[in-house]
């Protein structure tokens, strides 16, 4: 976004009042926290006056996303919200564009970008499908948990920043852009109002913000105690101890993680993956990162992060040490 306005002509002086950043900062290469990135977005926009941050061949009135949600809001359910929503950016823009696809078991919002050489940091579709699904799960009062995001472009920043902002399976340099939600999250009923999108908006910008009252899904908060206790004991729990730990059976377990189409087996191995990429990060051996993650042997390491991003461990190291 910052690159943007200096393309367009506004000086970094001028940018860096305007988002309350000195110009060190604004070229931090560690990246900025939720709250700072939060101001970016917010003032680079009204700055520019374009809610796309000149990434598109014509700006976005600013506005035009609070317009989208006072629609979003009203609807009866989830899915009623995102037709409005994908309705009213269809009347408002011929740059991007969103499909709502319903399937048997799940569905899947596209995105159409017309002018994707305008925007080569790819900002849009990342973030887009992160307001998506962050804005999805305020609507109706809980975490959704995404079967997978895939990306049209390659792997382009550390691997569990995606599986931190995500909460599917992101794959990278796919044919499409799309996100991939269970179906059934299209009847969940609207559980907000107009009141609640007031106070949502005025503290600070609807683009990041984690809702206190947003319950955390079955598939986040088991993933969260995995990676705890791998990286504390260098090994994974069976899913009976699991069961146990929270007073519930193996098969309930199970059972309650296939409706969020996921299983045991593929968490432990995302777990496994997202853990490997920050210790490749870091600058850890291969074979060390590879026991470290909770991977029997080397060749699993490779295997799981040429499935995830299309490298082998030393050229996803090298990329984001790059990012």
């Amino acid at each position: 976004m910052i690159d943007s306005a200096e393309a367009h002509g506004y000086p970094q002086e001028m940018i860096g009042q305007a988002v309350a950043l000195s110009p060190d900062a604004l070229r931090e290469t560690a990246g900025f926290d939720s709250t700072t990135f939060c101001r970016v977005s917010r003032n680079v926009k009204l700055m520019m006056m374009d809610e796309f941050c000149g990434l598109t061949a014509d700006p976005c009135e600013v506005g035009s996303f609070v317009r989208m949600c006072d629609r979003a809001v009203t609807a009866g359910s989830l899915g009623e919200a995102l037709a409005r929503a994908f309705r009213y950016y269809e009347g408002v823009t011929a740059d991007i564009g969103f499909d709502l696809h319903v399937h048997p078991d799940v569905a899947s919002v596209a995105m159409n970008i017309a002018h994707p050489e305008l925007d080569r940091h790819r900002v849009q579709v990342e973030w887009w499908f992160l307001i998506w699904s962050r804005f999805a799960g305020w609507l109706v009062g809980e975490e959704i948990p995404l079967v997978a995001v895939e990306f049209p472009h390659p792997v382009s920043g550390p691997l569990e920043e995606y599986a931190e902002a995500f909460s599917g399976l992101s794959r990278f340099s796919r044919p499409s852009a799309q996100l991939v939600l269970p179906v059934s999250y299209l009847d969940r009923p609207i559980v907000r109002s107009r009141d609640d999108l007031r106070r949502f908006i005025e503290p600070q910008s609807i683009d990041l913000a984690q809702h206190a009252e947003v319950r955390r899904s079955l598939r986040s908060l088991l993933k969260e105690r995995l990676r705890r206790q791998l990286q504390a004991e260098g090994a994974l729990p069976s899913i009976e101890e699991v069961a146990e730990s929270w007073h519930v059976s193996s098969q309930t377990l199970r059972r309650r993680l296939d409706t969020q189409f996921t299983s045991y087996r593929m968490l432990k191995e995302e777990v496994r993956r997202e853990e490997a990429a920050r210790l490749l990060r870091e600058g850890l051996p291969v074979g060390e990162v590879s026991l470290r993650a909770g991977f029997s042997e080397p060749n699993g390491l490779s295997r799981a992060l040429k499935t995830w991003a299309g490298m082998s461990p030393s050229q996803y190291r090298a990329t984001a040490q790059q990012a």
